[in-house]
């Protein structure tokens, strides 16, 4: 191919850890968030899969859990599970809620992207919990920078670890911002 480029190079999507920053947060113990629009077909199932089958387990034995939902949800509507859900619809600025939650849960199982959601987590030191599919084409691995859970029970468990094991939470956040900061932070890869 006359005038095609010898050398292409993968640019991996990013996060700005300068603009994630964290001070003077409080993390709520009993708080979980989801960050995405209910109007992408896969955010909205993966929030009714969340709210009919892993919340009631998680509500079970935390009777303090509580879930904050943002994004546009485009008329959706979801159980609010009693009280213990709340719909903020668009933020303008999403990091004070994903900081102060004990974690950001991914319950994907169909659609693609850049996981944007669980870049933002790690870099605001927010532990994640997330099935393979959620956390698909991110150089993390299960146990050391995320919980993973790839059935109802076992995501309403590993959820659960979060919450009643801060050291645990400490643990797989700071690994995971460790490996956001070497691979993902926009200042190395632009």
């Amino acid at each position: 191919l006359a005038g095609a480029p010898t050398r292409i190079a993968v640019v991996p999507n990013g996060v700005d850890l300068e603009y994630n920053r964290t001070e003077g947060i409080v993390r709520r113990p009993s708080q979980l968030v989801f960050t995405g629009a209910l109007t992408y077909e896969p955010n909205l199932d993966a929030m009714r899969y969340f709210l009919a089958e892993i919340f009631p387990r998680v509500l079970a034995q935390d009777q303090a859990a509580r879930l904050i939902i943002t994004g546009h949800t485009g008329g959706a509507s979801l159980p609010t599970a009693d009280g213990h859900v709340t719909l903020t619809g668009h933020l303008e600025d999403i990091r004070p809620m994903v900081a102060s939650s004990a974690a950001c849960v991914v319950p994907l199982r169909r659609g693609a992207g850049t996981r944007r959601k669980i870049r933002e987590a790690m870099a605001l030191g927010t532990p994640v919990v997330s099935t393979s599919k959620g956390a698909e084409g991110l150089d993390i691995d299960p146990e050391v920078h995320f919980l993973q859970a790839d059935d109802a029970d076992l995501f309403a468990r590993q959820t659960l670890r979060l919450v009643r094991q801060p050291e645990l939470a400490g643990q797989l956040a700071g690994r995971a911002y460790t490996r956001v900061r070497q691979q993902y932070d926009w200042s190395d890869i632009g």
